[in-house]
């Protein structure tokens, strides 16, 4: 393996390498890479080397390095083939940020009703009077469809803070720098479409029983 590494350096063009290392974390801890400003080094190094970086991934962690492309943009990822699932799933999103990411796509992508830049405050109010999300959300924390009390509207709170943080570590949001309020939704949120799109279609008929 150490081999394979240095041979790989030795093929990376000069001015790039001192990205390698950092970039190479991010995709390998999950970390969705796009041009962004907090990306944008790390995203044009993988755009000069890919055909260079695409078999090393290969190779050494049975990985595929993807890129999709969609009207908002371009990012990259890694997909780990069948015998290294497991892998991949210690880096996936557990099952109440699952369902999240599966209800803010629904709400900024699908009903359009955000900016591409929001706040907490507005996700959990859009949350809080959808006529088919807040059902959900109750039995998730209640058990059963009846009003919240304050503790769980914090435990409510608490979920979605929880869950932003999860999707800032993947690279499908970005705080704004100072501000725990505000952030963004970068392009690589697309990727939970690609992998709940049956639910995302189907929302009325999700399970909220901790199976995502």
């Amino acid at each position: 393996m150490e081999n394979q590494d240095k041979e790989t350096f030795f093929e990376l063009k000069e001015h790039n390498l001192d990205r390698f290392a950092d970039t190479d974390f991010q995709l390998r801890s999950g970390m969705h890479i796009q041009e962004h400003t907090s990306q944008s080094r790390n995203f044009r190094f993988i755009e000069d080397n890919f055909a260079v970086l695409f078999p090393f991934y290969e190779k050494l962690y049975h990985a595929k390095l993807c890129v999709h492309q969609s009207n908002i943009g371009k990012f990259y990822f890694l997909d780990y083939f069948e015998e290294q699932k497991s892998k991949l799933k210690k880096k996936s999103l557990d099952p109440k940020p699952t369902l999240f990411a599966i209800f803010l796509y629904t709400l900024h992508k699908i009903e359009k009703r955000f900016s591409t830049t929001l706040s907490k405050q507005e996700v959990l109010e859009a949350l809080n009077t959808h006529h088919k999300i807040k059902p959900h959300i109750q039995r998730l924390f209640l058990g059963s469809e009846t009003e919240e009390t304050l503790t769980t509207q914090k435990t409510i709170d608490k979920w979605i803070d929880d869950s932003l943080r999860d999707l800032e570590k993947l690279g499908w949001i970005y705080f704004l720098p100072d501000d725990s309020e505000h952030f963004e939704v970068l392009p690589a949120f697309e990727r939970i479409a690609m992998i709940y799109q049956e639910a995302i279609n189907n929302i009325d008929e999700i399970r909220t029983n901790n199976e995502y």
